[in-house]
């Protein structure tokens, strides 16, 4: 019996990195190139990608720093059984029902081209086009997606509608709505001067990473930072088609810092020092967020509320009386996470995955 069991262990020790070697070489398809055969091997040992130990700075003198993205993922889903409901936009409304402000209205879902109404208050009569000429713009989304994939901005104006800004004929939307599942359609949130000044293509979102304490029972917030979209793009997120910058933000004062991650032409790269958007011209570095110690004090209090929730990204638009949460994430990309230094740096942090292994 205890032969079978070491070779059913080794077995899944061989699996686990047959895995990781997938996973790995997917990631850095692009990055294979540049590098020599010895970092490519001191990175697939020590289970990070190769943009990473870059972007990073990631050394043998740090690597004790930082989380491996091999040991991240294994970790997911941090919140278990949750995870798939709260990466599931569909069921925001219904996670903060007791904080209705705070979250964008939903209008429909759309289910195999079938218009579902999702708010009682809409006249059985009205679709989402005449609802469009009411407010302008409507957001139209996929429930489960990552990275801004598959979403479209429907807007009224000059006696026109535009989807992601090209004329779009009433039938030619029709048909399109009825090629899509598993769809919502909601209010499309305006943002807050400071945001549409820099980039006002895109709703520039900030990310609170949220971490449960395990001795306090309490969430805390030790990494923020706040993304913008550039060339024109309908979304902020550079994992999207284009580019993107993500600049960080002190979590006790809301200031934007001057560390960033810019990507350009598909390249990405860090600076440190004050930026500007690279379209708009505006000033990024120094900008503080309004509202920032009422916006995360309340974002705290439901996530305590939210007692079967561990670890949380949370994406939030800051308007000109408030903000409104656009999704929650339960497994954020690593790289915004650990960017400007590795996360067992923080005590707090290092206590916090130490404990979930």
């Amino acid at each position: 019996m205890n032969m079978l069991l070491r070779i059913a262990k080794a077995f899944s020790l061989v699996i686990l990195q047959l895995e990781w070697l997938l996973k790995f070489s997917q990631a850095n398809l692009k990055s294979f190139p540049k590098e020599g055969i010895r970092q490519q091997l001191w990175a697939f040992r020590k289970g990070f990608y190769l943009e990473t130990i870059n972007l990073c700075e990631i050394t043998p003198r740090n690597v004790h720093e930082y989380i491996s993205d091999k040991a991240y993922l294994k970790l997911h889903p941090i919140n278990s059984e949750y995870s798939k409901m709260i990466d599931n936009k569909f069921f925001l409304p219904f996670l903060l029902k007791e904080y209705p402000d705070i979250v964008p209205k939903y209008y429909y879902l759309i289910d195999k081209g079938r218009l579902i109404k999702m708010d009682p208050e809409l006249p059985d009569d009205k679709g989402p086009l005449q609802l469009c000429k009411e407010t302008l713009r409507l957001a139209i989304k996929p429930s489960s997606s990552t990275m801004g994939t598959g979403f479209y901005r429907l807007e009224w104006k000059d006696e026109r509608f535009y989807l992601n800004n090209k004329p779009v004929e009433i039938q030619e939307f029709n048909s399109i709505i009825q090629s899509l599942d598993n769809y919502l359609v909601t209010e499309y949130v305006n943002q807050n001067k400071y945001a549409a000044e820099i980039n006002p293509s895109s709703v520039n979102t900030v990310r609170l990473i949220c971490l449960r304490h395990s001795s306090s029972n309490k969430f805390f917030i030790p990494i923020s930072f706040h993304r913008f979209g550039i060339e024109g793009k309908f979304v902020d997120n550079m994992g999207a088609d284009g580019g993107g910058i993500v600049s960080y933000i002190d979590i006790q004062t809301g200031q934007i810092r001057n560390i960033n991650i810019i990507k350009e032409n598909g390249k990405l790269k860090k600076v440190i020092g004050d930026i500007k958007h690279p379209n708009s011209n505006k000033q990024i570095t120094g900008i503080v967020i309004p509202n920032w110690a009422e916006m995360t004090n309340k974002v705290l209090t439901f996530l305590n509320n939210l007692s079967f929730l561990k670890y949380v990204g949370l994406d939030i638009v800051i308007t000109e009386d408030g903000f409104k949460i656009l999704e929650i994430n339960s497994l954020p990309t690593l790289m915004g996470v650990q960017f400007e230094e590795g996360v067992f740096k923080d005590d707090k942090v290092k206590r916090f995955f130490q404990e979930l292994k």
